[in-house]
């Protein structure tokens, strides 16, 4: 899949400035549409986010690389344009909220839930989170602040067990966030009508039409663990270091040789990452098989991926390597992986 994009808006924001239909709910003045559709986006966050956890928790043990996994996907009511429909649809009470927590991570044991506004990390006052450093800069203004509020939580996070001060229903509690390693990466919806899936090294980004599009969250998990394997392999900085052009241009000669190399990588070790979360490496038989004959055309029949027939190929012989293996405590050491320890 292209593993060329960096997407860094949120998961949510850009449907605010789209045009919406004009039915208000009397009650409070908003537009029915644009709640209902802000929730549905909602509801594929915390797909994505308990998919993407499942695959870097199950992983672990293999990832040579581990970065700090909490489970909670945080949103800023800066990233909406739209703030006070924001605040109604999506609960704000202050200005940095939990929008979804992972099933069985550190954010659900610690009894964290969707709508809890973080007030204080370890006593450091949202607020009063600097907004410096060449990442935070990088990002656009309405996005400096929740990107540092993930560094500083990952950074607690990486010296022990974080207290958390959180405001729910006007009271407000503390709560103890558990450090937790898993395999790197964060994932977020994007918001456009085209499908797509990305990996830009540190976050896999899924376009809300293609999350719309799985039948079940195990073709959901096919993708994902694809886009995660790029970043797992390491192949962007593998891309760069061989100068390898990733623009449109990138399609052909020596340059279209390596990406194909790097995309024949990661559908190999996406069955192996599937499997080992408990999901059915076979979906991906069935998602490729099934987008393959209905969108054979773009982007993934491309000559830097292959064909759908050959792509269900590739995965029967993962699975084969698989079925001839005897699993540790349910789980296959995924050869891709060890070549990168």
């Amino acid at each position: 899949m292209n593993i060329m994009i960096r997407i860094c808006f949120s998961p949510l924001a850009l449907l605010l400035a789209m045009p919406l239909a004009a039915q208000e709910m009397p009650e409070t003045g908003f537009d029915s549409e644009s709640i209902l559709a802000l929730k549905d986006l909602q509801l594929l966050d915390h797909r994505l986010n308990m998919i993407g956890y499942r695959l870097v928790d199950a992983n672990a043990p293999f990832c040579s690389d581990k970065g700090i996994q909490s489970g909670l996907l945080l949103h800023d009511i800066n990233q909406y344009p739209g703030q006070a429909i924001a605040r109604f649809a999506l609960g704000f009470d202050g200005p940095i909220a939990v929008n979804a927590v992972a099933p069985d991570s550190a954010g659900a044991t610690a009894g964290l839930l969707s709508g809890d506004d973080i007030l204080a990390i370890n006593g450091l006052k949202v607020e009063d989170i600097p907004l410096n450093g060449p990442e935070i800069a990088k990002e656009l203004p309405g996005y400096r602040r929740i990107a540092a509020v993930n560094a500083t939580l990952d950074e607690a996070l990486v010296q022990g067990d974080v207290t958390l001060t959180i405001l729910r229903g006007g009271e407000q509690i503390q709560l103890r966030l558990m450090s937790r390693q898993a395999c790197p990466s964060r994932f977020q919806i994007a918001p456009d009508d085209d499908r797509g899936a990305s990996a830009d090294g540190k976050i896999v980004s899924i376009t809300s039409r293609m999350a719309q599009y799985f039948l079940n969250d195990d073709e959901f998990a096919a993708v994902v663990a694809h886009e995660l394997a790029h970043n797992l392999l390491k192949h962007r900085d593998q891309l760069d270091a061989k100068n390898v052009n990733r623009s449109f241009f990138g399609q052909f000669g020596k340059s279209a040789g390596q990406i194909k190399i790097a995309e024949i990588e990661a559908d190999r070790l996406s069955v192996w990452l599937m499997a080992n979360a408990g999901y059915d490496p076979e979906a991906a038989i069935r998602f490729w098989t099934r987008y393959g004959k209905e969108h054979g055309k773009g982007i993934f029949s491309a000559s830097t991926h292959y064909r759908w027939k050959k792509r269900v190929r590739l995965f029967e012989e993962e699975m084969g390597k698989m079925a001839a293996m005897k699993p540790v405590d349910g789980k296959y050491a995924p050869p891709l992986l060890a070549k990168t320890d």
